[in-house]
């Protein structure tokens, strides 16, 4: 029986399995992740290819190894050096973040402690818990959920309509999607208005599309951020943690301000749309049709004619993996608040031997539950508690 199994390979439990072995004593035999992906951080490295990222919207600070000044010191040691950061808050370039990550993982053998699968329950052991894959079932003494939303990439009924009509219809987190080959469409449209969207209208204007179209329910909003950084410490989560349960969820949506978009990016795209690269349109779609070969998009101020749709909606906003948690929910007794989120106490714990992290932490965590900092702050409640145990 092994000590821990993270549930998910991403950037929390990336980061996580890199802290438990390297702070608590538990060696890569003690610790295993699970992951249907074959490489750690699989899905981030493919969707920040697919829009196009060039720099991350956290700071470096904001990173997978323990020392949060591990990439400034990573940055000196390469050719990159400081041209691998853009102000403000020294944000990092993706090829930095990403060779970065490659050196943690190999450093610290984070690759070596991965178990390919998918759980599907998790059943009471005599000592521990069984965990039940597709294959086999694992045991561990505890469990940690790690389970975030990007495989779920959100359609609008319109364009499930349209999709299962057999009209050409594709997100921008489809495991298929290439930006090269997005750029050989004319008259493209891209339905978004936040930062997935406008990146990818850009990387597509540089790779030499003829006519890119972004068609978002709001007009562009810059905020250097995804929500206050008060929220990261105490400023803001004092409060929070002071705040009834049934509040804590209204707290976190009005707290975050998803669809905006740092400055540099607010600034290019401006550009971009008064030069005419890019064209932005402010509507919403109500239906999709096909119509002399091409596609016909009914919107609530007129109509747009496209030759392809790309969708950049983002993530389904609903609580991640549902089947799973009222599962474990009912099968330890455990609590949850509206919406089915676990409520845990402040170490992260959702009964005696599961504990959480990402959006299933954010009635604890806040509204940074999701991003970079959140599993490090998931990480810091976690290992207080391992070390006064």
């Amino acid at each position: 029986m092994i000590e821990w199994l993270i549930i998910g390979g991403g950037i929390h439990g990336t980061y996580l399995s890199n802290l438990l072995t390297s702070e608590t004593g538990l060696t890569s035999d003690d610790v295993r992740v699970l992951d249907p992906h074959d490489r750690p951080l699989e899905l981030w490295h493919r969707y920040a290819h697919s829009c196009g990222m060039q720099y991350l919207r956290s700071p470096a600070t904001h990173n997978i190894d323990i020392h949060i000044l591990s990439l400034y010191r990573f940055a000196k040691s390469t050719d990159i050096g400081e041209n691998g950061f853009i102000p403000p808050y020294n944000r990092p370039s993706r090829r930095l973040f990403e060779d970065h990550c490659t050196s943690v993982i190999r450093r610290r053998g984070l690759s070596r402690m991965r178990t390919k699968g998918r759980a599907r329950a998790l059943i009471r052991l005599s000592g521990g818990i069984g965990i039940d894959t597709d294959t086999e079932r694992i045991r561990a003494k505890r469990v940690l959920l790690c389970i975030g939303q990007t495989e779920t990439p959100c359609w609008p009924e319109w364009a499930c309509r349209a999709r299962d009509a057999g009209m050409v219809v594709t997100h921008v987190f489809d495991p298929g999607f290439e930006l090269a080959t997005a750029a050989w469409k004319d008259r493209t449209v891209i339905i978004g208005g936040g930062l997935t969207a406008v990146q990818t209208a850009l990387a597509l204007t540089r790779a030499g599309g003829t006519s890119v179209t972004v068609l978002s329910p709001h007009g562009l909003r810059k905020s250097n951020f995804d929500f206050d950084p008060c929220w990261i410490g105490p400023k803001c989560m004092t409060d929070f943690l002071k705040t009834d349960l049934a509040r804590r969820k209204d707290l976190i949506h009005s707290a975050r301000m998803p669809g905006t978009l740092p400055v540099e990016i607010y600034g290019e795209a401006s550009a971009a749309i008064q030069s005419g690269h890019i064209h932005f349109r402010q509507a919403n779609v109500m239906a999709l049709r096909p119509t002399n070969g091409n596609l016909h998009l009914d919107l609530d101020d007129g109509f747009l004619e496209a030759n392809r749709v790309i969708l950049a909606t983002g993530f389904d906003p609903g609580r991640p993996a549902g089947a799973l948690i009222d599962q474990i929910s009912r099968e330890f007794s455990l609590r949850t608040a509206h919406g089915g989120y676990p409520v845990v106490n402040d170490h992260l714990l959702w009964g005696r031997a599961i504990c959480v992290s990402g959006p299933l932490a954010e009635l604890r965590i806040g509204p940074c539950a999701r991003n970079i900092v959140g599993a490090r702050n998931a990480g810091r409640l976690l290992l207080n508690y391992l070390k006064n145990r």
